[in-house]
């Protein structure tokens, strides 16, 4: 990307790279993988970056590294509860380190990356309006390896890309519940039976019952040959 492009227009074809990336991956892991290898390509400064989606307790779902150092000082922060990453996804908040043999806001951590080519990051959180469900990384060789608008660029990017990923979360997890109810369960007549009586009773399109039989499940927790036969027996959704 052309280092003279001005701040808005850099973040503009960044955006349209990160919304080709994440809506052209089948799974969020592999869209994960992408959105880290732009984000190294991409902020000026950077050995390289990672990617994290964590769940409410700030467990991983999903994480990828550009290369195996960054995948070791990630991990260390979440063997060892602490580290920038998870205080922006904490805090919700951009966090900066500008020298780890100097910042004592993590010290097992940054005890722990001691003999790795790491010395500064920024981590900025993948918000979303119900919350982050992540934080992007990036890291540098050197103290300070990170001006203002490499910063500024790493907040603005991660605002679409964490809706694209909540996005995909939410598609890949339809996904599952759907293959995994349909092909577990002896009851393909039972959820056809169902679907069409939601499209008479709807005046919508197959694909449109499906869609919404299947949502009805998630939102009540039961399995889908359960709620076809509730259906049929003449339940409401």
């Amino acid at each position: 990307m052309p280092a003279n492009l001005p701040l808005a227009d850099e973040l503009a074809a960044l955006t349209v790279r990160i919304a080709d990336l994440l809506l052209t991956h089948e799974t969020v892991d592999e869209a994960v993988s992408a959105l880290a290898q732009a984000l190294k390509e991409s902020v000026p400064g950077a050995l390289g970056a990672g990617a994290s989606l964590m769940d409410t307790r700030g467990r991983r779902t999903s994480t990828a590294a550009t290369d195996p150092t960054i995948l070791q000082a990630d991990q260390l922060q979440y063997d060892l509860r602490q580290g920038p990453c998870l205080t922006a996804w904490a805090q919700q908040a951009t966090v900066k380190m500008t020298d780890s043999r100097t910042d004592h806001r993590w010290p097992a951590w940054t005890r722990a990356i001691t003999d790795l080519p790491l010395r500064s990051v920024i981590s900025t959180p993948l918000s979303t309006p119900h919350g982050a469900i992540g934080a992007l990384k990036v890291y540098s060789s050197i103290p300070d390896g990170f001006d203002s608008k490499a910063i500024r660029l790493i907040e603005l990017l991660a605002r679409p890309a964490a809706l694209m990923l909540a996005n995909a979360q939410a598609r890949d997890a339809a996904e599952r519940l759907s293959d995994g109810l349909i092909g577990a369960l002896g009851a393909r007549d039972a959820i056809g039976t169902a679907t069409g009586i939601i499209m008479e009773r709807l005046h919508v399109s197959h694909d449109q019952a499906l869609a919404t039989l299947i949502s009805a499940c998630r939102r009540r927790e039961v399995p889908l040959h359960e709620l076809s036969r509730d259906i049929i027996d003449g339940g409401e959704l």
